[in-house]
Order: C-alpha cells, then structure tokens, then sequence
C-alpha cells in the first residue's frame, strides 16, 4: 500500500519531444506495483502543450482546474475545470 500526499512526490518535466510548459508527478505506477494501471498529475501552463499523440491503452483525464482544448479525430474539445475525458 502506498499512502502519501501528492505534493511530497517529485514533479518533473514532461519528457516528450514537442511538450512545452507541461509537468507531471508519477503518483502510482510500476515502481508501487501497480502493473496495469498509472496514475500521474498533469500541471499545463499558460501556453504550455503536449503534441499530437495516442495512446494503446484506455486514459482516462479529469481536469481539475483551467480550461483548454484537446483534439479526437479532427474535432476540437473545450475542456475545463470539473471535465472527465476517457
């Protein structure tokens, strides 16, 4: 079991070519022993981005603050605070 508050995890640069002004902490994952599942906080800042990008496996995203724009399959989203995407 894995008890911790999400502040004392490290939050680090997304590393994806093309991502600008994104951070992500790594709250559970493989190195919890959690095999099939992650969970990660996402901070965008003003102007910040991720490209283009799938993935092969369900995500699943609830926005807690802000607002933005994601794209599927040509249609663009206004996505905002309170938002759940999957």
């Amino acid at each position: 079991m894995k008890v911790s508050h999400f502040e004392k995890i490290e939050q680090i640069d997304v590393d994806m070519p093309g991502a600008v002004g994104c951070k992500v902490r790594w709250l559970v994952g493989k190195p919890d022993g959690a095999e099939n599942f992650s969970m990660r906080q996402f901070e965008v800042g003003v102007g910040g981005f991720t490209p283009r990008h799938s993935h092969p496996y369900e995500h699943e995203v609830f926005v807690l603050e802000g607002r933005g724009t994601i794209e599927e399959n040509g249609t663009i989203h206004e996505i905002k605070s309170g938002d759940v995407l999957f």
